[in-house]
């Protein structure tokens, strides 16, 4: 991600992290390929055994080339983080996320050593991811989490991650998917469609489709009574 189209990025994203180097915790950016190498290295024993499938091991030399060429057609590299955290040179936690589409940031992979964990660390990277991608501008964030995993899915509810949808995928198995949404108005049509009878003025004028008539029947019924 540190290539000069992204330098802006990486403006906030020190800005936003900041707090855990004042902690006294060093921040080292890496590549992807060193990032998965420190965690099957020195973090794979701290972190759930997990069965997954590459299902991109099975595509077709033609399935291969085409989403290449799709990928190609995208232009551009989408944005994505790793980092590596230390402490004393040794390794104390590693999280990394990416550009999930133009508005939505994926929050992909979090791993505290278990001698680090209970000290806040989690939290101080979920706040930075919270103020980071507010501050480039993403509508959202969103990350998946096994339906067990209650100490981080309670966690992203205490920040304010809402449950978004369930999946179960071949290749992972069962997620629970959550976002936190940046925009308050995003998060008041999200409530609404949980079910809180509540619009507000904002969602109202920015109906479309159907809901002209959603609205010919609310004021009929609110005539009647």
């Amino acid at each position: 991600m540190d290539d000069a189209t992204w330098a802006w990025a990486r403006t906030h994203w020190d800005e936003h992290f900041q707090p855990l180097r004042d902690a006294g915790y060093d921040l080292e950016r890496v590549d992807a390929a060193a990032y998965w190498a420190v965690h099957e290295g020195e973090m794979r024993d701290h972190f759930p055994p997990e069965v997954f499938f590459n299902l991109s091991a099975l595509r077709t030399e033609h399935e291969r080339d085409g989403q290449a060429r799709l990928a190609a057609s995208r232009g551009g590299n989408p944005l994505t983080d790793f980092c590596l955290v230390r402490s004393g040179g040794q390794i104390v936690a590693q999280f990394c996320g990416e550009q999930a589409s133009p508005s939505l940031y994926r929050m992909w992979h979090t791993n505290v050593h278990r001698d680090h964990r209970r000290r806040g660390i989690y939290r101080m990277i979920l706040r930075g991811t919270i103020d980071y991608t507010r501050a480039l501008g993403f509508d959202a964030i969103t990350s998946e989490h096994a339906p067990s995993n209650n100490p981080v899915i309670i966690a992203k509810l205490q920040a304010g991650f809402r449950i978004y949808s369930l999946e179960l995928d071949p290749a992972v198995g069962v997620s629970i998917f959550l976002r936190y949404f940046h925009n308050p108005e995003h998060l008041a049509a999200y409530e609404f469609r949980c079910g809180l009878a509540s619009l507000s003025p904002s969602l109202v004028a920015s109906g479309k489709g159907a809901f002209a008539a959603l609205r010919a029947q609310l004021g009929e019924r609110s005539s009647s009574t």
